[in-house]
C-alpha cells in the first residue's frame, strides 16, 4: 500500500492491533528537540493516518534518522506492551543489511559485544557498570561494487549500536559521517526484516522487504544469541 512520493513510509501490513511500515531514509522517527522535526517525522505521520480512521498508533521502537528499514507500531496500548517486552527479552528477531567499504573474505563472521552509554544525542562505548549491552552479529554475504554487502542481526537494540560495531572491527560503513568519516551519498544501513515469537499473539509475525545490497538472505531466521 504504497503511500504519496511526500510521505516517508510505505505501509507494508495492518491490521486492527498493529501497522507495520518502511521507513524511507532521513525521516526521524518520532520528533526531537529541533522544532523542524514536530511535524516531520516519522510517527506524525502515522498519527495523521490513524487519526482519518479513527484510530490511535503507538510507537514500539526506532530507527536512526538516517538508517531505512521495516518498523512496527501498536494501535493498542496492551498490544504495545506485549510488543516492547519481547524487544526488551531479546525474543525478536532483528535483521540489517550494511555496505561496507574495506573487501572481506566472504562467510567473515564477528560476534560483537559491547556496552554502550547514551549521554543525549551521544553514544560512546562504556562498560557494564555504565553501560547497557549491545550485542550484533555480522556476516560478509556479497560483494557490490562499492565495497562488501553485510548481513547483520542483533538481539538488542541499542542507538548507534551496529556502527559502533563496525567501527570497533575497524571497517568504514558508508555514508556513516558520524563514526567513520564517510560521505557516501546515504547510509548503508537498512532494517529489512522483523520477526515475532508466536506467544505475542500477533496475526502475523514476519515482516520483510527485498534487501538492497544482499544477494540472497541469511538461513537463519533466529534473533541473535548472547
Amino acid at each position: 500500500m504504497p503511500q504519496n512520493n511526500k510521505a516517508p513510509y510505505d505501509v507494508l501490513y495492518e491490521d486492527e492491533d498493529i501497522v507495520v511500515v518502511y521507513k524511507k531514509r532521513d525521516v526521524f522517527s518520532v520528533s526531537t528537540n529541533d522544532p523542524a522535526t514536530f511535524t516531520h517525522n516519522l510517527f506524525q505521520y502515522l498519527q495523521w493516518r490513524a487519526n482519518r480512521n479513527h484510530e490511535k498508533v503507538l510507537v514500539v521502537h526506532r530507527l536512526d534518522y538516517e538508517t531505512s528499514g521495516v518498523m512496527i507500531f501498536a494501535k493498542k496500548p496492551e498490544v504495545k506492551e506485549r510488543l516492547q517486552a519481547a524487544f526488551e527479552a531479546r525474543k525478536v528477531g532483528r535483521f540489517y543489511e550494511a555496505v561496507i567499504q574495506e573487501k572481506i573474505p566472504l562467510g567473515e563472521a564477528h560476534h560483537v559485544e559491547q556496552y554502550l552509554l547514551e549521554e543525549g544525542p551521544r553514544v560512546s562505548v562504556s562498560d557494564a557498570e555504565h553501560g547497557k549491552l549491545a550485542i550484533t552479529d555480522i556476516a560478509a554475504s556479497n560483494y557490490i561494487q562499492i565495497g562488501t554487502a553485510l548481513a547483520i542481526s542483533i538481539g538488542s537494540g541499542r542507538h548507534n549500536q551496529i556502527r559502533l560495531a563496525l567501527k570497533s572491527l575497524n571497517y568504514t560503513l558508508l555514508g556513516d559521517k558520524r563514526f567513520a568519516d564517510n560521505t557516501a551519498k546515504r547510509l548503508y544501513l537498512n532494517a529489512y526484516k522483523l520477526s515475532f515469537p508466536a506467544e505475542i499473539g500477533l496475526k502475523k509475525s514476519e515482516f520483510i522487504v527485498t534487501p538492497l545490497w544482499l544477494d540472497k538472505l541469511p538461513e537463519t531466521s533466529a534473533p541473535a544469541k548472547n
